[in-house]
């Protein structure tokens, strides 16, 4: 394995650890989840941060709140990069309140697409941003009312904000789904987020398609694979990566098989997280790269940005679907 993607696995994995021992959590994945967010900028878990904005959130919000809820620890964690923890919160808390209004009951994973939208849109044009996630959701929940749901406004944020025009992405959204459900045969959910995230590479629709079913293909054979659903959806991440797919279906079973090694990924362990990190951990590490080889480096910049939250709304999702049927068969 290349010594950099060894040092981010590792690094994984020590914040694993630190976020852990925070947490006192009862989910494995949310300690994943929260010390990914601290490996995505090749930075150590601050433990004694994440205690202190758990202090600065029940100050902010009721023990009802969103913001309180399942992902109450990741949104911690995530807190705990910033500079100004409060100021931070009190932005993505009224982005949140524009991005809910007229909704009736809100669900928790848009506290999470409050934050994805505060921090990528470097506070510029933050209501356009609202409204237009707004208006695109809405549209695509007019063509799926039973497929789309709150889940999806993350993907759909990332899309509106990704510099494409939004009304001819969401035209080319329908036809990748389309694409994927009649060529290949994909289930609805699995289409439609593969779709979201495809979307926003400049890449032609067939090429697209094409390379995004063979790399799944290949990783399945290998047997380094995530199930199809929307965790499938995180090889659409690797879409404008220009490096030869051999090489990356190399490096994702070489990290796969070290993870199988490390507490918490055991042979017992939940293969979709496992393996969902595995694509993350190399994904990162070549976007990295991008930005250092780049001699513009605004496309590289943009791509890293949609690698990454593409990623870490992946496993909000599986998080949050997790959270959920076990409450359901509590």
């Amino acid at each position: 394995m290349i010594m950099e993607l060894m040092d981010s696995c590792s690094l994984q994995v020590e914040n694993e650890q630190i976020v852990r021992n925070v947490g006192k959590l009862q989910m494995e994945e949310l300690a994943k989840m929260g010390a990914l967010f601290y490996t995505a900028r090749n930075r150590h878990a601050d433990g004694d941060k994440i205690k202190e904005c758990k202090e600065i959130l029940k100050r902010k919000a009721g023990i009802f709140s969103n913001f309180r809820g399942n992902l109450e620890f990741a949104i911690r964690v995530r807190m705990s990069l910033e500079t100004n923890p409060e100021v931070y919160i009190d932005h993505v808390m009224s982005i949140y309140r524009k991005l809910v209004e007229g909704r009736k009951l809100p669900g928790e994973i848009l506290a999470m697409t409050a934050m994805t939208i505060y921090e990528q849109s470097n506070g510029q044009n933050i209501d356009q941003i609202i409204t237009d996630t707004r208006e695109a959701y809405a549209e695509i929940k007019q063509k799926h009312k039973f497929l789309s749901d709150e889940s999806d406004m993350s993907f759909i944020a990332l899309m509106v904000m990704c510099g494409k025009d939004v009304q001819k992405t969401l035209d080319e959204v329908e036809e990748l789904y389309l694409a994927l459900k009649d060529r290949y045969r994909m289930s609805s959910d699995t289409a439609q987020a593969a779709a979201l995230v495809l979307s926003m590479s400049e890449k032609p629709v067939s090429e697209k398609v094409d390379d995004f079913v063979t790399f799944y293909q290949k990783l399945k054979e290998a047997k380094h694979h995530t199930s199809k659903g929307k965790a499938m959806s995180i090889y659409g991440a690797f879409a404008d990566l220009d490096i030869p797919r051999e090489t990356l279906l190399k490096e994702i079973g070489e990290v796969d098989d070290w993870l199988k090694q490390q507490k918490g990924y055991g042979i017992l362990y939940n293969s979709d997280i496992r393996r969902t990190m595995a694509a993350t951990l190399v994904l990162q590490y070549h976007e990295a790269e991008k930005l250092t080889s780049y001699t513009t480096q605004a496309a590289s910049v943009v791509s890293q940005v949609i690698a990454e939250e593409v990623i870490l709304t992946i496993i909000m999702i599986i998080v949050v679907t997790m959270l959920v049927n076990s409450t359901l068969y509590f």
